[in-house]
């Protein structure tokens, strides 16, 4: 599983000058008849031959065909297990990384100064890490969700039994109610230490969005429980038995991603327009956005999926520009062509610590069409 602080990695490699980095996103999934039989190694061997002749007549050449050596050797004895897979590699610093991914990445191979994370970065902003409470009033399992895997986290268990009796004669009438308003505070003791262990697990693992899972009656008790920041969390409910397996929770799950996810970022884009216009600090537009990345003032990107253009960048302090010119307009320095020049953007506002969002669909339809990217300020 790729974490952001393997991003983080992957950003501070220095370049190194004329050895630039081979990076590699590659679809393995099984599941598609064109990666049978090793069909991605046929992907990859055509992608790689393409790029070798762009590069025909470079002085790279020999160092690129180093790096494509080594990742068709890695790709080679590969053994499928996963939907994607990651490959950088710098051949003559001796530095290959590699991670295999649960969702699926497009397939593609970039060569350029450093790592090219573009496809991780829409990847983590895509697949938020989701918290699953699955409970009922006798015991609970706890889950996290990020990038398509499932993981199960120790449950929650009453002490006691907490199960109502079912029919009861004349004479039990009594020690029934007795017994029911017994059960019914031991369930509640239940739920109330399943808010405690979640909110012990929000802490631990920091999940984005919180769905809580189960028979109607004991989720509606828990969200009451629930601490007010993980009740601003929640995003859905869902009745599935407390036996389900993780595939069975994760299945159920994927449509409410998909739905909160769109959703989420109509909003976002609605929002961030009406701040531009507005100048509530919020830039929308590709000049003016990467002017506040200079300035490291964006807290949190917004770009449109599929919008790319090529672009310059300092040698000397980073800055980014739309347009060719002489030198920096900062610091004079010389400037270098880059192919994807918000993919950069959106690397320089990820490494500020800023928050990165790829919109798609209808929002990225409008975001489009106003401008392309934008993003919120600092003050």
């Amino acid at each position: 599983m790729i974490t952001r602080s393997d991003i983080d990695t992957l950003l501070a490699r220095e370049p190194t000058p004329g050895s630039p980095v081979l990076s590699a996103y590659l679809d393995v999934d099984q599941a598609r008849p064109a990666n049978l039989n090793r069909g991605f190694e046929v992907a990859l061997d055509n992608m790689l031959r393409s790029l070798e002749r762009q590069l025909a007549q470079t002085p790279f050449l020999r160092e690129f065909e180093r790096d494509a050596a080594r990742v068709r050797t890695l790709v080679g004895e590969y053994v499928p297990s996963a939907q994607s897979l990651c490959i950088f590699c710098d051949e003559s610093e001796h530095f290959l990384w590699w991670r295999e991914l649960r969702v699926r990445l497009r397939n593609d191979v970039f060569w350029s100064d450093t790592p090219f994370v573009r496809p991780l970065l829409d990847a983590l902003d895509e697949h938020e890490r989701y918290g699953v409470i699955l409970t009922d009033r006798a015991r609970a399992r706890l889950f996290t969700v990020f990038l398509g895997e499932i993981a199960e986290h120790t449950g929650v268990f009453a002490a006691r039994d907490v199960h109502r009796v079912k029919s009861i004669g004349t004479d039990r009438l009594w020690s029934h109610q007795q017994f029911q308003r017994k059960a019914d505070m031991h369930a509640l003791w239940h739920l109330k230490c399943v808010a405690r262990e979640t909110d012990r697990l929000f802490t631990e693992y920091a999940f984005d969005r919180l769905v809580l899972a189960g028979p109607t009656e004991a989720t509606a008790e828990l969200r009451r429980l629930l601490p007010k920041r993980l009740r601003t969390r929640v995003v859905a409910e869902l009745p599935l038995p407390i036996d389900a397996g993780p595939s069975d929770v994760l299945n159920a799950l994927l449509p409410v991603i998909q739905h909160v996810e769109r959703a989420y970022e109509h909003e976002l884009v609605e929002s961030l327009i009406a701040s531009a216009s507005k100048n509530e600090r919020a830039v929308i537009g590709l000049d003016d956005t990467l002017v506040f990345i200079q300035e490291g003032r964006v807290w949190q990107l917004v770009h449109a999926e599929g919008i790319q253009s090529e672009g310059w960048e300092c040698e000397h302090c980073a800055a980014l520009f739309s347009q060719g010119r002489d030198m920096c307009a900062y610091c004079n320095g010389r400037l270098r062509q880059v192919p994807d020049l918000v993919a950069r953007a959106a690397e320089r506002a990820f490494e500020q610590g800023a928050a990165v969002e790829q919109v798609r669909g209808e929002a990225a339809a409008r975001l489009r069409a106003a401008g392309g990217i934008g993003g919120w300020l600092r003050g």
